[in-house]
């Protein structure tokens, strides 16, 4: 079974006047985990869980809305096995609040009401192919081995060998009966690689036959008179076109509605941003959750859609173009559209303290494009020049205004990992693929310095 990553988002409209009732219900499975039991569930990395307020976009009223999201490594459907099968009664609790849900469902129908209400998301992952079980294992090894080395160190120290140190932990490890695990090859398993880009796949399955046969066709018209080929071939170029141009409109409909933005938010009031640091101070990983309301105009919300499905490409990495981004102080991140594309939503789960967390994604220039792209259509955020230019480029203190004026106190949030940043998740594993197997002096001498 793969252990590619994924986000599991589930949207779901509150009842009227039951939005203070969820919130102090999701502060209790926060002090009392055992009521939704995320640490049972083998395939959960990470899990948030929060009330998304009532907010306008425009004249139209956008609801109060519970929102239960999990990062997961492997297949949907045994990430929902677990969900249902360990937190079964507790997002009954939850969901009983929710427009459409009946609290005494069997568990087919809350399977149901899951895939229902599960929105799609654009999702990075800096820890891709592992599972929660490899992280807290690796670490483990990690451990052990730089125990092993202090105590070897204390008894007379190792010889200036790169390959017979290694020999030697290869050693310390064989004899270690819990650290058996770590002797077999580590490598994605089968199904990863088709898992992580099957969407590309599909893609690219549909255009590239189509933009094939169109100038296949076109450079057969020089040798075939039929009017069945020449029909065909001016269809697909008409297609074609109006794709073209259908885009180009819309890219026009934007600029035009930057040329006529005219609020942007400004500094939230001290207290309020130290009530929100207050609750990002843990050692090592903290979260954040963000939503507000997107620029009001009829083009935006079909644009931030597409755009955000176009960066979910890029995050996964395009066979043969690109392999992906990689974000340093991120272990998982993902943006939904929700409300028709009138709301947006960010769920960060980080390594470092928020502000200068947010920071990092504007510190140079490439990243702060990459932000306007994808926080550049919300409410308050500076204004930008095609999308990508200006915005946090020229103003980003005006993209931090924004993140905080919107961010929330987030009530439920789950975390195995609270002594591990993704640097260090990332480097166990490393130390755990050149444990084993044929390697040079210079090979062994780096795999060295990473313990």
């Amino acid at each position: 079974m793969h252990k590619v990553h994924a986000g599991y988002t589930v949207i779901a409209r509150l009842k009227e006047h039951c939005a203070e009732e969820v919130t102090l219900l999701l502060r209790d499975f926060r002090a009392h985990p055992e009521g939704l039991p995320f640490a049972a569930m083998a395939t959960t990395h990470f899990a948030t869980g929060a009330v998304l307020p009532a907010q306008r976009y425009g004249d139209e009223e956008l609801p109060a809305t519970l929102m239960v999201a999990t990062s997961f490594a492997g297949p949907a459907e045994a990430h929902e096995n677990d969900l249902i099968r360990f937190g079964g009664s507790g997002l009954r609790a939850l969901f009983q609040y929710c427009e459409g849900f009946s609290a005494s469902c069997s568990d087919a129908e809350l399977r149901r009401f899951l895939r229902a209400h599960r929105q799609s998301d654009t999702f990075y992952s800096g820890m891709h192919h592992l599972s929660r079980e490899d992280v807290l294992r690796h670490d483990q090894l990690r451990t052990a081995i730089e125990t092993f080395i202090d105590r070897r160190q204390e008894t007379g120290g190792f010889p200036n060998d790169p390959l017979a140190i290694r020999r030697e932990i290869q050693a310390f490890v064989r004899g270690r009966p819990e650290l058996a695990w770590a002797q077999d090859p580590w490598e994605p398993a089968e199904g990863s690689w088709l898992a992580l880009h099957w969407r590309t796949l599909v893609v690219a399955a549909v255009v590239l036959p189509f933009l094939l046969a169109l100038v296949g066709g076109s450079l057969a018209l020089a040798f075939v008179h039929g009017t069945t080929v020449k029909v065909g071939v001016a269809s697909g170029w008409v297609a074609v076109f109006v794709v073209a141009f259908a885009l180009v409109a819309l890219v026009a409909g934007i600029r035009d509605a930057e040329r006529q933005q005219r609020f942007v938010a400004g500094r939230p009031p001290d207290e309020h941003v130290r009530s929100l640091a207050a609750t990002q101070c843990h050692p090592v990983i903290n979260e954040m959750t963000v939503v507000g309301p997107v620029k009001e105009g009829m083009v935006r919300p079909f644009v931030l859609r597409l755009a955000l499905w176009i960066v979910a490409r890029y995050a996964e990495g395009i066979p043969g173009l690109t392999t992906g981004i990689n974000i340093p102080t991120v272990a998982t991140a993902r943006w939904i559209a929700i409300d028709r594309g009138r709301r947006l939503v960010f769920i960060s789960n980080f390594t470092n303290a928020a502000e200068p967390y947010v920071r990092d994604f504007i510190d140079i220039r490439n990243g702060a494009k990459r932000i306007n792209l994808t926080f550049g259509f919300g409410r308050g955020y500076p204004r930008t020049e095609w999308i990508i230019q200006r915005g946090a480029l020229a103003d980003p203190n005006g993209f931090i205004n924004v993140v905080h004026a919107n961010q929330l106190h987030t009530e439920l949030w789950y975390c195995p990992y609270g002594n591990l940043s993704i640097d260090n998740i990332k480097r166990n594993r490393q130390i755990r693929e050149g444990l084993f197997g044929a390697c040079t002096p210079a090979q062994a001498q780096d795999w060295l310095q990473l313990l």
